[in-house]
């Protein structure tokens, strides 16, 4: 008996050293530095699924935009040539978003700005020379069935354009007035069922309607709202008036079958939106031509002043 006792102490001493032996020495968690360390870490580089087309992208160390360079407020390209604008302030964050906090202090560090203009907007997709297109895009019908599109970023329509001096404040107020359009733009036919005793002027350019406007030709300049803003740009005695006459969704633009990107741009949007970095964008760059403030993309807007 006292055999078989002392057997089983020896196995048990034997047993509770391996236990100590294999069981790993944690090291106590260093103190926090009190100064951030200039080399990212894991955590600052978001971690995406290896099949994702942001971690593609990531993995490259670029993300190729495409946008004009000639379209205020949306996207110009300033003397310096850095890409300035509500659009390319926008391709930024989704930049930052993609590869990080390191990125956050020179996002442009992390982009090759792919140059488009509206013919070629949606072949810089097909054609792989750029990963999004963002240049207030307009999401069409002929458009998705080509390429894929985010959510709404941003909305506008048609609008007009009239002088500060105008007493015309709505599309109710030009029933017995000249109102200029594009010809051959939507606006010429939608002039008539909203505004049936207007007098239209149909001229070949809008700057034309600029010009009439200007020499009393025209009461009005009835255009999308974002061709409009480039005409306060241009004039600023003049003036965007009334409320919205159609409604135009906008877009980032990507190239069909990227697994997984348009969620996570969408994601993107919504964040700009909820923490307010969506309508300081639109405060900074917008609001001086359109003369009102907006929460998001879907806000009809409100004065700025």
């Amino acid at each position: 008996m006292r055999m078989r006792v002392l057997v089983r102490a020896v196995a048990a001493l034997v047993v509770s050293s391996m236990l100590v032996t294999c069981t790993p020495t944690v090291a106590p968690s260093p103190s926090p530095s009190p100064t951030p360390s200039p080399i990212p870490t894991a955590a600052a580089v978001p971690t995406f699924e290896l099949a994702s087309y942001q971690f593609a992208i990531q993995t490259k160390g670029k993300l190729r935009v495409g946008i004009r360079d000639d379209d205020p407020p949306f996207a110009q390209k300033s003397a310096t040539g850095r890409y300035e604008g509500f659009d390319a302030d926008v391709a930024r964050q989704i930049a930052i978003a993609i590869f990080g906090t390191a990125s956050a202090a020179d996002p442009d560090a992390y982009i090759t700005w792919v140059p488009v203009v509206p013919a070629t907007m949606v072949s810089a997709l097909t054609d792989d020379k750029a990963d999004i297109v963002a240049s207030d895009f307009e999401v069409t019908d002929t458009r998705m069935r080509q390429i894929d599109f985010s959510s709404q970023y941003f909305v506008t329509g048609d609008r007009l354009l009239v002088t500060k001096a105008s007493t015309i404040a709505s599309v109710a107020d030009i029933h017995d007035r000249t109102v200029c359009v594009n010809k051959g733009s939507s606006a010429e036919k939608a002039i008539p069922p909203k505004a049936k005793d207007a007098k239209v002027l149909r001229l070949d350019t809008i700057d034309a309607c600029l010009d009439a406007l200007r020499q009393g030709a025209a009461d009005a300049v009835w255009a999308k709202e974002t061709t409009l803003f480039g005409l306060v740009a241009k004039d600023p005695t003049t003036k965007i008036v009334g409320g919205y006459l159609s409604s135009v969704p906008c877009g980032i633009g990507v190239r069909k079958k990227r697994v997984g990107f348009v969620p996570f741009i969408n994601t993107v949007i919504a964040a700009m939106i909820a923490d307010g970095r969506w309508p300081a964008l639109y405060k900074k760059w917008i609001s001086p031509l359109s003369g009102d403030l907006k929460d998001g993309p879907h806000d009809r807007g409100r004065p700025a002043a």
